[in-house]
């Protein structure tokens, strides 16, 4: 009987302390949801009276339209920072320096090694031997296309990592309505001669390509003319070898005749 009776107490004890668990438990939570109403209304209270005493509060909205008109003008002060960054590059009837290279190879850059073209490679040398006109011709020996040679702003010849990022030295400031002249010779592999163009936006595009497949081995005339179509503000020369040979290039000129009204 004892055992029973013992056994009958020690089960009471275990009801009674989870019973008083739980009553803790309903405790704790009423507690909680009691605090999380105060705060509420509390924080209610608070704006209630913010917005009393402040009657020009208001909650901020976001304005799209002054955000389409920032937008606007960041682009407007990025085109006039390109158009300012140009002069007229000619003034009147102009000939290219260098343009018979009888002062070695300054003036003509190549984007080889450039972030472009990081595996082209070309030499370029002069050669005394061939040339249309004394005393030496531009030779561009290209052993991995494609080449890139450029007519650089710039004295020295040097190797262009942006050459048509707009604040490359190979741009010209131009006028639009502006009629260019272009020429020159060569002999040699087949290329592609480009006079390029830039607007507004700092974007370049082909203004006048000449494409010339035939190898030749003898020297021959290339000429194109054009007008500067509006929005242009430079105009820059490209000449691209695709293949692996040689191409001698001479009196490359570049003629700028009267704006047309």
């Amino acid at each position: 009987m004892r055992k029973k009776n013992l056994i009958k107490k020690a089960k009471e004890k275990i009801n009674d302390f989870f019973e008083e668990e739980e009553e803790n438990e309903c405790e704790e939570e009423i507690n909680l949801k009691t605090l999380i109403i105060i705060f509420l209304i509390g924080f209610i209270i608070i704006i209630s009276i913010y917005t009393y005493t402040n009657k020009g509060f208001k909650f901020r909205e976001f304005d799209f339209d002054k955000a389409e008109d920032r937008k606007q003008d960041n682009e407007k002060e990025e085109i006039l920072e390109i158009i300012n960054y140009f002069e007229n590059h000619f003034t009147g009837e102009n000939i290219l320096e260098n343009s018979n290279f009888s002062e070695g190879i300054n003036y003509w850059s190549t984007s080889d090694g450039s972030k472009q073209n990081k595996d082209s490679k070309s030499k370029r040398t002069l050669n005394r031997r061939e040339y249309h006109s004394s005393p030496q011709s531009f030779q561009v020996i290209c052993s991995n296309p494609p080449c890139m040679s450029y007519y650089d702003t710039k004295p020295q010849s040097t190797s262009l990592d942006e050459p048509c990022d707009y604040k490359s030295s190979i741009w010209m400031g131009i006028k639009p309505g502006t009629k260019l002249k272009m020429s020159y010779w060569y002999k040699g592999c087949a290329h592609r001669f480009s006079l390029m163009s830039l607007d507004n936006y700092g974007k370049h595009k082909d203004l006048e390509v000449l494409d010339n497949m035939n190898c030749l081995t003898k020297w021959i005339e290339k000429k194109l003319i054009t007008i500067v179509p509006e929005g242009t503000i430079a105009i820059g020369i490209e000449i691209a070898m695709n293949s692996e040979c040689t191409l001698l290039l001479d009196d490359i000129q570049l003629e700028v005749s009267e704006e047309i009204s």
